[in-house]
């Protein structure tokens, strides 16, 4: 069935110019170096040092209000180290296959394999927190609509925990933690923004109780001076966990909230003031917070990588951003015309128990724009680990200063 699907986009793409359509192609090319230095402390090898080579082709079929969109992925990784590793050429699967109908200026229906991504990315921005940002699809019937106001978007999304288009290597890989099935509304207007979500996810292979969770977000923006803006956003989620015949279920209400304030700083710079806050079990009487589509390094390339020393049974906690808050600083400046630069320092929290300190984070990044598609980006982060990570509350100790360094070139058509 993936096989005709994809036949059947491809035979309409390479059609389209008989047909008084016009087609545009889709490319991009992205190579990147990580050196995990000491981050997988939980492992019995702390280091790891890979490239990732990600390829992403297809194309886009135009014919007035009507656009089918077709691109398929790959992204294999060459291990340096550990270098007992075999190599795989890894998955080639269908990262995009949708049809979108714009009935206005800004109305649009999309249906099919599409990237939601909500601005900031707070709650909505990646649904495959384990395929290691190869991906961040959503399978899912979208409706936007503008207004004077602002707008309106609702989608309904249906996610299985392993993708049903993978069209060679390993279709068991697992991109969730379980099914979901959600539906989210969403209203832009002016300087605020409220979203709804209701979603509930369930395990196919019966390791973990099904989860419903509803989360209520406010979003609100603004000016700050002449120069300066700021964004602060509230999500209060409650959750319920059926456990089973014969058992209870587990409920309760969780909350998480980010916040920042940035301004001209000495001439060219800008300076950027804020915090994030994700409650943790038994923290002044909250739930842990799942964030409905909010799993990616939004925060920390590095300290993703840390989380999963905190997994359970049947979980992997890689980028569950729950039970740490946060205040950061970020300093960005332009270094030319082709390159800015970004310094960052965050101090990391563990709301439960005793808002422990999690350690200290900083962040160092060049990015340059090298024309004709191609840019590129050096990051260095560090953490100096604080006391949450002694190994006295059962988790894996952390206790030396770990790194992570990377380098990318990107190009895209």
């Amino acid at each position: 069935m993936r096989t005709a699907v994809v036949t059947v986009l491809v035979c309409l793409l390479a059609s389209a110019p008989a047909r008084g359509a016009s087609v545009a192609a889709l490319a991009d090319l992205r190579v990147r170096q990580e050196v995990l230095d000491g981050v997988y402390h939980f492992a019995p090898d702390p280091d790891r040092d890979w490239i990732r080579v990600r390829a992403r082709a297809g194309g886009r079929l135009s014919a007035g209000a009507h656009a089918l969109e077709l691109r398929l992925a790959n992204e294999h990784r060459h291990h340096l180290h550990p270098d007992d590793l075999e190599f795989a050429w890894d998955e080639l699967l269908v990262d995009r296959a949708a049809w979108t109908w714009t009935f206005g200026q800004d109305d649009r229906l999309t249906v099919g394999r599409q990237d939601i991504v909500w601005p900031g990315g707070f709650l909505m921005l990646e649904r495959s927190p384990l395929d290691g940002s190869r991906t961040l699809f959503q399978d899912a019937v979208r409706l936007q609509l503008s207004d004077q106001d602002g707008g309106t978007d609702l989608a309904f999304i249906r996610n299985l925990k392993r993708d049903h288009h993978v069209l060679a290597g390993d279709d068991e890989r697992p991109l969730a933690d379980m099914d979901e099935t959600g539906l989210y509304l969403r209203r832009a207007q002016g300087r605020l923004a409220w979203a709804l979500i209701a979603k509930d996810e369930s395990d196919p292979d019966g390791v973990l109780a099904d989860l419903l969770t509803l989360t209520v977000d406010l979003r609100a923006t603004g000016e700050l001076g002449r120069t300066g803006d700021w964004a602060a956003e509230v999500a209060v989620q409650h959750l319920r966990e059926d456990r089973g015949e014969g058992r209870d279920d587990d409920a309760g209400t969780a909350l998480a909230l980010q916040a920042f304030a940035r301004d001209a700083f000495l001439g060219r710079s800008r300076l950027e003031l804020g915090g994030f806050y994700y409650s943790g079990r038994g923290d002044g009487g909250w739930r842990a917070f799942r964030a409905p589509w909010g799993r990616w390094p939004k925060w920390s390339e590095l300290y993703i990588y840390t989380l999963i020393g905190e997994s359970t049974p049947g979980r992997v906690a890689v980028a569950a951003w729950e039970n740490v808050a946060a205040p950061r600083l970020q300093l960005t400046r332009p270094l030319g015309g082709r390159a800015d630069g970004r310094l960052g320092a965050t101090w990391l929290l563990a709301p439960q128990p005793s808002w422990k300190p999690r350690g200290l984070l900083t962040q160092a990044e060049l990015t340059v724009r090298l024309g004709s598609g191609v840019d590129g980006h050096l990051l260095w982060e560090m953490l100096v680990p604080g006391a949450f990570h002694d190994g006295s509350n059962g988790l894996p100790p952390l206790v030396d200063t770990v790194h992570f360094l990377r380098w990318q070139l990107a190009w895209s058509l």
